[in-house]
């Protein structure tokens, strides 16, 4: 024990005062100590798993806390609990931690396992946390462990989800498939509201296995996330920051207990190619390749790929109506597959392709090729890549280039929204054999840009009346 002495009292015989001071420091120390500034925390949870198996006297439990909230970063783990043995299920855990390094913008999950010496026999997919003033116990689901989490999620695919959660006036349904491809497809309903038709949509899925985090990547270049819990079994929607969200309406959806695919119907783009009476389709929107039935609205397209100029199978840019039905397969030992029903086509536009069928394809950062100009494709053949029309908008500041068909052209850009303008549009003063009969006319219409979209692979530039002045299609850089 420390006593302190009376600050009248001269320094006891002996010691000198760079002693007292020494004295006062560890005082000082031990105050500090007390104050806070690391704040002990405990997290307890419970995990198991649903096998009927017997675990070795030498298996270890073991779950981590972990701060992921640097993208791109290595988890930090910030707590660790070990079983040493582990026992029998349920294992409860208990996670000494430092509260003060827990931050209200954090992004934290719980990691557990089971193992031997030389091998992992169970896993728990990453749950997130919600950290408040009263933390509730973690329950965790553990798994046979695979070569690594996405495949503990991917073995349950294909699987349909569904959630039911209020609406401004209706009931409004979730149901989600998602596919082993990486495609899915989103269909949500008004149940009060039976003649409102549903809202469709399909598009690419990536799973993060690091966070346990499932993302669906929208057209409107939007991104839905999801914890994924209980092996896949449950999907709790996240913020755009990857946190859990805490609306009253945040309502997890669950997966059923059979598989139940619905018929998303919606506009599509695909490339299309006929022949030897076999048509099919890649759908722009999320990549996969499937069969059209001769039905519906089939013998329009039929005709517009049979009058337009195109090689022997050559697959063509379409734009039509449709709706993705399940339909029995050629080969009769195989199973149903996805085949496109054309309910109404829209039109044929050789010259043009999806670009790249990326999940995410941002207006900063992407090569941007042209390939339509005020309703006319875009064709130079002979063009060599630098002097090809396109743009390039940078990732960072307000600088544009690319190129006019021959000659470089630079400038700046504003962007607000949807709304886009480029300024101060200029190129180099070369003459050459091709391409020049598109840049002045490419220059021009860039200075008319008032908004822009972005769709699939494709960035359209709009004029003030909502016309699409310029078509381009992203084109992976090389």
């Amino acid at each position: 024990m420390l006593k302190r002495q009376p600050s009248h009292s001269p320094a006891p015989e002996g010691r000198s005062p760079g002693s007292l001071l020494a004295r006062c420091v560890l005082l000082f120390a031990l105050a500090l100590a007390g104050t806070g500034l690391t704040q002990a925390a405990t997290l307890e949870g419970t995990a198991t798993y649903r096998e009927r198996m017997m675990l070795p006297p030498s298996a270890v439990f073991e779950a981590t806390l972990q701060d992921v909230s640097k993208t791109g970063a290595a988890p930090k783990t910030l707590g660790r609990a070990i079983l040493d043995p582990a026992g029998q299920p349920p294992f409860r855990f208990a996670i000494d931690y430092d509260a003060a390094a827990i931050q209200p913008d954090g992004h934290y999950v719980v990691n557990a396992m089971v193992s031997v010496p030389g091998r992992m026999l169970f896993v728990a997919l990453a749950r997130h946390l919600e950290f408040t003033g009263t933390t509730a116990p973690v329950q965790l689901l553990l798994v046979r462990a695979q070569s690594n989490r996405f495949s503990i999620f991917a073995k349950q695919l294909p699987a349909s989800y569904e959630r039911e959660v209020p609406g401004a006036d209706s009931l409004v349904r979730w149901h989600l498939d998602l596919l082993p491809g990486g495609q899915y497809q989103l269909r949500t309903t008004y149940v009060d509201k039976p003649t409102l038709k549903p809202i469709d949509r399909i598009g690419r899925w990536q799973y993060d296995s690091a966070l346990g985090v499932l993302k669906l990547f929208q057209s409107d270049r939007s991104t839905l996330l999801f914890d994924v819990e209980d092996a896949g079994g449950l999907l709790r929607p996240l913020d755009a920051r990857g946190k859990l969200a805490t609306s009253p309406y945040n309502v997890p959806l669950r997966r059923l207990p059979r598989l139940a695919l619905v018929e998303p119907e919606l506009k599509l783009t695909g490339m299309f190619s006929y022949m030897a009476d076999a048509a099919s389709i890649t759908l722009c929107e999320d990549g996969r390749r499937m069969p059209v039935a001769m039905e519906g609205d089939f013998k329009a397209l039929e005709r517009a790929y049979v009058d337009a100029p195109h090689k022997s199978g050559q697959a063509l840019y379409v734009r039509l109506d449709g709706r993705i039905a399940s339909r029995p397969s050629a080969e009769e030992s195989q199973p149903p597959r996805a085949t496109l029903v054309v309910e109404k086509f829209t039109d044929i536009q050789p010259g043009l392709s999806c670009g790249m069928v990326a999940t995410h394809i941002a207006l900063r950062g992407t090569y941007w090729k042209l390939v339509q100009l005020n309703g006319q494709a875009i064709s130079l053949p002979g063009a060599v890549r630098k002097q090809e029309p396109h743009l390039v908008f940078s990732a960072k500041g307000d600088r544009v280039s690319g190129a006019g068909g021959c000659n470089a052209v630079t400038g700046s850009f504003k962007v607000d929204g949807d709304k886009l303008h480029l300024r101060q549009m200029v190129s180099t003063l070369r003459a050459c054999l091709t391409g020049m009969e598109y840049e002045r006319e490419f220059l021009q219409t860039l200075g008319k840009v008032e908004r822009y979209r972005i769709v699939g692979g494709h960035l359209d530039l709009l004029d003030e009346k909502g016309a699409v002045i310029a078509r381009f299609e992203a084109v992976a850089l090389r």
